[in-house]
């Protein structure tokens, strides 16, 4: 190790810092952005700042501050790096777990730990930062942060991935003031400057021995993967006869890059490198890089899922074997025969098999005459349209009325999106949202503002698995049969296909004539909600390219459109890293969030945030919220006026148990709040715990915390009670209009000073 002295190069040197995320002179050329020193930053462990998350300071831990010293692309070729960096923000750990485990990784190196600014009690978040003796290149520390997580993740801990990119902001130690005390002290926030044994020599650490042997690697993988590529491609050559002289898998990798199908296929990229974390790894490294012509997985659980070519350090493939994995179970003869077979045939010559034959009106004998020519008649002139167009007066009264027919979500003439996560609910929703526009009853508590007939297709389930969700749901809801019939119609997988675009090697091609026969079969049964479920079983593009799925889109909005009807379709999000969904976690391009006229997204509520939230335990399973994404034809909903559903389980007849969404709205956390009871609880609160003592605004207090008095106390109607996650938000709206304060007291049992709160008045009185 190598010890920080006054005469130490490394304390010399001035990182690039900034403030906020607007904070850049990418368009200042020849200017600087402004540098801190390790000294700098360990002064800021101690004394962290005391500003707003958008104006903070972050800095990034090179030398390299140039104007351009926030771009990935600069700070990788250009870019001198001093620190190592980690983001701990999952498994609520402590910071003595923190810190064992960064020194057995560094062999106790000095490092500055810090919980960041959105850390609390209850979900502690770290941030550590390990300085080096001597510089490494940018090249270098994208690998060296990924050795470094590697090695952390042995330890049990994850890191945040994001931080091995050369531009990634790292903020400094900062504790906004929403999160500190009438004193302006933290609420929570623990700070460690540790020396340890000295600064970490990085050719010498197990982090640098850790980057060798993953680059070494990855150098064996690459080689024994290109010439795997050539004896497979050899035998190959010897069976094209079994494919009319077509090798199926060299056009499958003509026309797929490895990019698009890791993607497709759940991959998550890191940044805008060519490495990937896959669907397999529990890990948070990208253990997976793209190397054009082929790939080469250094995971151990790509290894054991059989993923590619293995051997026993890793595992390699090129984009045939990702689609023989994921799409045919790794059974490499039927992906072959599959895709050999697709290379022959049009891409709707099966889905077209369910549309009727014209009808020219001619028996089978009968000749079609020439049409009659007049020689001399001449075309009628091409109307040409002028624009740009003024605009004249506009009559209010006689423009047309949006047509809702549910909630503010379905509406005739436009697309609609539901995007979730599997399993939470969001096939339920839609049906119980279906019957509800059939009967026109609010099934849900959401008006039914047209009651239509409505057609729900799921290219999911098969037909038996459907009618046992829907018989769960009409049982559930108390629909009868006699309210839907010949209002409501159903397809599944097994009775109905749909492909309305495909991508060729000629483009992309519509499949206009399937869509003119469902819009034809809608008008003819008067359907005025149509659902389908989900959007990525309506085609054959790429998910991930804007202009492929926008193809799509616009034909299923020209269908609500000719048909009059609305079109709702379900979609998934991507694998979150524990986080809620919002729209912006849409899976695949963006063109299709963008094309909706209203799109919302369905989160899972954990049993310990319901139950924080004071929904009672019995009833804390299931729970999902409904989040209005987009929603550009209605006025948007209140922050705090969330819909919630919840998942309840119904048995039928045959004894099976079907989860059915049902309405479901959290409890009021002021139910019982009379003035009396309030008055009574701030009596209490001034009372004190015991004699000459106060309570603690604070919940680590656990004995004497304030919100204990509202836990505690007896309703006389027992459903009142609160629960701890209720009396914290009583507690802060009665901090907020000041009715209560934290004062400083002499404690007789603790024969100190100490914080306690008392009331500043009582409801209803007058000042």
């Amino acid at each position: 190790m190598h010890r920080l002295t006054k005469t130490s190069e490394v304390g010399k040197k001035h990182m690039l810092i900034a403030a906020g995320a607007r904070d850049t002179r990418i368009n200042e050329a020849g200017s600087q952005y402004d540098g801190i020193t390790i000294a700098e930053i360990a002064k800021l462990v101690s004394e962290p700042q005391a500003t707003e998350k958008a104006d903070a300071k972050f800095f990034i831990p090179s030398t390299y501050r140039e104007h351009d010293g926030r771009s990935h692309a600069a700070q990788r070729e250009r870019g001198e790096y001093w620190m190592l960096a980690i983001d701990v923000d999952e498994g609520d750990l402590s910071l003595t777990e923190v810190k064992t485990a960064v020194e057995r990784v560094t062999g106790n190196a000095s490092a500055l730990i810090y919980s960041s600014s959105g850390a609390s009690e209850d979900n502690r978040k770290w941030r550590a930062l390990i300085p080096l003796s001597e510089p490494i290149s940018g090249e270098d520390y994208v690998d060296a942060q990924l050795a470094l997580f590697d090695l952390m993740q042995q330890e049990g801990i994850t890191c945040d991935a994001a931080l091995s990119r050369t531009g990634q902001p790292i903020y400094l130690p900062n504790v906004p003031p929403a999160r500190r005390d009438n004193l302006g002290q933290p609420q929570f926030y623990h700070g460690l400057r540790n020396r340890g044994e000295g600064l970490l020599i990085p050719a010498e650490s197990k982090v640098w021995a850790n980057l060798e042997f993953r680059r070494k690697n990855e150098a064996i993988a690459a080689e024994r993967a290109a010439a795997e590529r050539q004896i497979r491609a050899q035998n190959r050559a010897q069976q094209r006869k079994d494919f009319d002289d077509v090798d199926p898998v060299a056009e499958f990798n003509r026309n797929n890059t490895i990019a698009d199908m890791m993607l497709r296929h759940g991959y998550e990229k890191l940044g805008r490198s060519d490495s990937y974390r896959s669907p397999m790894q529990t890990s948070g490294s990208h253990a997976t890089k793209d190397f054009g012509t082929h790939w080469v997985s250094l995971s151990g659980s790509d290894r054991a899922a059989g993923i590619g070519q293995t051997s026993a350090e890793f595992c390699w493939g090129d984009a045939f074997d990702l689609y023989c994995y994921f799409e045919h179970d790794n059974d490499m003869r039927a992906a072959v025969r599959t895709y050999a077979a697709e290379l022959r045939p049009s891409k709707f010559d099966e889905v077209n098999q369910q549309l009727p034959e014209p009808d020219d009106g001619l028996d089978d004998f009968d000749t079609i005459p020439d049409p009659e020519i007049e020689p001399e008649s001449q075309p009628e002139p091409v109307q040409r349209l002028e624009w740009p167009t003024p605009v004249g007066t506009i009559d209010e009264a006689s423009l047309p009325r949006r047509r809702w027919i549910y909630g503010h979500h379905h509406i005739r003439g436009f697309v609609s999106v539901t995007a979730s996560a599997g399993g939470i609910g969001k096939t339920s929703l839609t049906m119980v949202e279906a019957l509800a526009v059939v009967t026109g009853r609010p099934l849900l508590g959401e008006k039914v503002h047209e009651p239509t007939n409505v057609w729900i297709v799921n290219l999911e389930d098969d037909m038996a698995e459907m009618q046992i969700r829907l018989a769960a749901a009409m049982k559930q809801h108390n629909v009868t049969h006699p309210e839907i019939a010949g209002k409501l119609f159903m397809d599944a997988e097994d009775t109905i296909g749909i492909t309305l675009a495909a991508e060729t090697r000629d483009g992309i091609e519509t499949n206009d004539a399937f869509l003119s026969h469902m819009r034809d079969k809608i008008k003819a049964n008067d359907i005025g909600l149509v659902i389908i479920d989900p959007f990525i079983s309506t085609h054959e593009v790429n998910e991930n390219s804007n202009m492929s799925v926008q193809k799509v889109v616009a034909m299923l909005r020209q269908l609500a459109r000719e048909a009059g009807c609305a079109v709702h379709v379900v979609h998934h999000v991507r694998k979150g890293n524990g986080e809620d969904a919002d729209i912006d976690s849409v899976r695949g391009a963006g063109s299709l969030i963008g094309a909706a006229r209203a799109a919302r997204v369905i989160n899972k509520v954990k049993f310990e945030d319901a139950v924080a939230l004071g929904v009672p335990e019995a009833s804390a399973t299931g729970v999902f919220r409904v989040d209005d994404g987009k929603a550009n034809l209605s006025a948007p909903l209140p922050a705090d006026k969330a819909i919630y559903r919840r998942m309840v389980s119904t048995k039928l007849d045959n004894g099976e148990y079907v989860g059915v969404a049902v309405e479901f709205k959290l409890p009021d956390q002021w139910a019982g709040m009379t003035t009396r009871v309030v008055n009574n609880m701030l009596d209490l609160i001034d009372k004190g715990p015991e004699d000459g003592e106060k309570y603690s605004i604070r919940p680590q207090d656990k004995q004497r915390w304030v919100g204990s008095v509202i836990t505690n106390y007896r309703f006389s109607d027992i459903d009142h009670t609160k629960t701890a996650g209720q009396a914290k938000a009583i507690l802060r709206q009665w901090n907020d209009e000041g009715l209560l304060e934290e004062i400083v007291y002499h404690s007789p049992s603790q024969r100190r000073e100490r914080k306690g709160v008392v009331s500043t008045g009582r409801v209803g009185e007058m000042n």
